[in-house]
């Protein structure tokens, strides 16, 4: 049992600026409701009258001060430039929620005058109708004082932390199939109710949602141990990445859908303006390169290198872990041999790759985001990146502890934790389990189950996919290009299929030939 304590000085030193800065951003989302043009993309400025709403000189000075000042003051005097910067947030946030509520109540006296202008939201085609500015300015501002009250509570000394009912409830919630299975249901949720999720408002709560869940979790040692490590900081930043980048893709996927929908071009056939490279393109680059630079530097300097020890045959880590891009696989290790796992499904993955673009006949999509268009595409890659590579990556990384068990999120490494597995291979069910006989001795009696099945699965399955669903692709790309496309789907779904059969009944190979090293 670990007995470290979930809160120190320093913990809550940091707890009060991360919630400091989660409560500067919802400050400067309802500035930006307030007092900025919203004209989402795709939507006309054509007949609109000009902005009259503008943030009062009073308040820049005053952020120019609060920020200004409390930013130099931070690195001379930490505790000084944490409360300037938490009472500039706040002025930010109260100013931005009463005059979003004194123009709105100016427009409802003069709704017999009012035009068009751009005080008003223009929302993209396919996303909702118009914001209501007042209330949502007052929802981030209602946020924002949240998060900088959370701030000066841990600045104040006040110990807080996820109480422990939460954390048991989520450790027991947490098992290898939960996930799994949530993960694939959160995936038919993202594209059953893309147009919901496309709206960026939802974005924007679903990131405060997650900020406030991370900085809880944060008081908790052992999620904290994990996430803090230097080789898995990294992989944080790539699940707000990835997840920005899929929202935005989807975006702009719903728009473009709803837009052809209606007879209007694309977003990308708005955008048709012609670029230089030089000095556009190359400019940017510089910027980037230095930026990236910096921050790299940075990086450097505030983590340390995750180096061990000297590589020892008498002393191995536990877990021994590959690098983060490789957990997928190393996973896929737990299902399937080695051979298979490490050999035959990472070739298909990078064949299924080289053979796409020629085993894909529908030119919808060129150029343009669309999901509508490419239903079967999307849904089947986004699948094998997202459930299949990312969910896998997030597993290795922070769920398998010590001698490959699974370990809730709050749950300490136990290194003499014990998960006995009576795993069983498909001979065994059928012979001992179903027939109460002893296992033939004969290698291909013994396992005619299993190649019976298997042959099944890559026979029959192709030939009930076609008469369902692909007949019209057999016709237009021929029976060749099928017959990739159906080997490439089943090998991919081989994988979720196995995990699901490891997990209810134990099952680990389907057909059992050590003899010749053979295992499927």
């Amino acid at each position: 049992m670990n007995h470290h304590p979930d809160l120190t000085a320093g913990v809550m030193a940091g707890l009060s600026w991360y919630y400091l800065l989660a409560g500067l951003l919802n400050a400067c989302a309802a500035g930006y409701i307030s007092y900025s043009e919203l004209v989402s993309e795709g939507a006309s400025r054509e007949g609109l009258a000009p902005k009259t709403r503008f943030m009062p000189s009073w308040l820049k000075n005053s952020l120019w001060l609060f920020y200004g000042v409390g930013g130099l003051a931070a690195i001379v005097n930490p505790h000084l430039g944490f409360w300037l910067i938490t009472i500039g947030s706040s002025v930010l946030s109260i100013a931005s929620a009463a005059d979003a509520a004194f123009y709105a109540e100016h427009d409802a006296e003069h709704k017999g005058d009012h035009k068009p202008s751009l005080n008003d939201h223009q929302p993209s085609v396919g996303i909702g109708g118009p914001l209501n500015r007042a209330i949502w300015s007052s929802v981030w501002a209602l946020f924002a004082m949240l998060f900088s009250i959370m701030g000066v509570i841990y600045a104040l000394g006040a110990e807080y932390a996820m109480p422990q009912f939460i954390r048991d409830a989520i450790d027991a919630a947490s098992g290898a199939t939960s996930f799994f299975t949530i993960s694939t249901l959160a995936f038919v949720g993202m594209i059953v109710y893309r147009r919901f999720l496309a709206n960026g408002l939802v974005a924007w709560l679903g990131l405060n949602l997650s900020l406030l869940f991370f900085g809880l979790s944060m008081t908790d040692y052992d999620f904290r141990d994990i996430v803090t490590k230097p080789d898995n900081v990294p992989i944080i930043g790539l699940i707000y990445l990835v997840a920005y980048f899929t929202w935005l893709g989807l975006r702009r996927a719903v728009i473009n859908d709803a837009r052809m929908e209606k007879g209007l071009p694309t977003l990308e056939e708005l955008g048709m303006e012609k670029t230089l490279t030089w000095p556009d393109l190359v400019y940017t680059e510089l910027i980037a390169l230095v930026i990236g630079t910096v921050a790299l530097i940075a990086w450097a300097i505030v983590l340390q290198a995750p180096l061990e020890q000297p590589a020892s045959s008498t002393q191995a880590p536990n877990p021994s872990k590959a690098p983060w891009y490789f957990l997928g696989l190393q996973e896929m290790l737990v299902y399937f041999d080695p051979w298979m796992a490490g050999v035959v499904l990472p070739t298909f993955i990078v064949i299924g790759m080289m053979a796409m673009p020629y085993i894909d006949n529908n030119k919808a999509g060129n150029g343009y985001y669309t999901i509508r268009q490419r239903m079967f595409a999307y849904a089947t890659f986004q699948y094998g990146f997202l459930v299949l590579w990312v969910v896998l990556i997030l597993l290795g990384t922070f769920l398998r502890g010590p001698n490959w068990n699974f370990f809730g999120p709050y749950e300490y490494w136990d290194l003499h934790k014990l998960e006995p597995l009576h795993n069983v291979n498909l001979s065994d069910i059928f012979w001992i389990q179903f027939l109460r006989q002893s296992r033939p001795s004969a290698i291909l009696i013994r396992e005619m189950p299993g190649i019976i099945l298997t042959v099944g699965y890559f026979a029959v399955i192709p030939a009930l996919m076609y008469l369902a669903f692909f007949k019209k692709y057999v016709a237009e790309a021929g029976f060749i290009r099928y017959s990739v496309l159906a080997m490439l789907l089943l090998f991919m779904a081989s994988l979720p299929i196995k995990m699901v059969l490891r997990w209810t009944i134990n099952l680990k190979y389907i057909v059992a030939i050590p003899e010749y090293f053979f295992n499927i």
